[in-house]
């Protein structure tokens, strides 16, 4: 919508993705206070953040060039997508909270897991919260042409679109309080919750998305293809706890102590 608008050099788009990041560290720091999580523990979360950070901005352009290049068969590094960021992202978060972990925190890592990856979900709504306003000034991820009273006029576009963007963002600050009230009030995980909320959403959100992304598997359109595949993660990182206290309760039962 005002991708020409700048400030200190940065167009608006730049600085939602800006301002979404510091939001998702804040969280992250004060989060990890409220939660008792250990200072040591702490340090590692916010540096391997970072690099997970670093490395979801180069994942979200490259899943895009991939794309581009299966609908026109040119490959160049040209635009994001918010799901290859989060694969990437946390393959980095992952590796590096564990690996290195392991050797800087003990068991720390491990026995902090369930805390760390609930927050690291609320931190990451809120700042694709933010983001998604920054796609509506950027005029990008627009829904289709519509005359209701809910659409919007995009100069790039130039009609009124559906706002997909600010319905979004929306829902995403919705599941952040969700995600929030979970990680403090209840036993639920936060992360399978978040991946099949989110699955959910942006599956059906994909049926009024104006801007074409091509398809990646039959009539799917790569984020639909994506979100079957986090509603299966996700449905699993919520049953996972449940199966293994089961198992663990019919095995002690079978094998009672002396």
């Amino acid at each position: 919508m005002f991708p020409d608008v700048t400030f200190l050099g940065l167009e608006l788009y730049d600085w939602c993705i800006i301002v979404g990041v510091v939001l998702a560290l804040i969280v992250a720091r004060v989060y990890s206070d409220l939660l008792k999580i250990p200072a040591k523990l702490q340090n590692l979360i916010y540096v391997t953040a970072i690099f997970s950070i670093a490395g979801g901005l180069g994942g979200a352009m490259l899943f895009q060039s991939v794309y581009n290049w299966i609908e026109s068969g040119v490959f160049e590094w040209r635009g994001m997508t918010f799901y290859g960021g989060l694969i990437c992202g946390a393959i980095i978060f992952l590796a590096g909270y564990f690996l290195v972990g392991k050797k800087l925190c003990g068991d720390l890592p491990k026995e902090y897991f369930g805390k760390v990856s609930g927050m690291a979900a609320c931190a990451i709504a809120i700042a694709h919260c933010v983001g998604r306003i920054g796609c509506l000034f950027a005029g990008c991820c627009y829904g289709r042409p519509t005359d209701a009273w809910y659409g919007i006029y995009l100069p790039a576009v130039g009609e009124r679109v559906i706002p997909t963007q600010l319905f979004e963002s929306i829902f995403l600050f919705c599941l952040f309080l969700i995600l929030t009230f979970l990680l403090f009030k209840t036993k639920i995980s936060p992360l399978g919750v978040y991946l099949c909320a989110y699955a959910v959403f942006r599956f059906c959100i994909e049926f009024v998305r104006g801007d074409d992304r091509g398809q990646l598997i039959s009539a799917l359109s790569p984020s639909q293809f994506w979100s079957i595949l986090h509603l299966l993660a996700g449905i699993c990182v919520i049953a996972l706890p449940y199966l293994i206290r089961h198992l663990r309760s019919r095995k002690s039962k079978q094998d009672p102590s002396p």
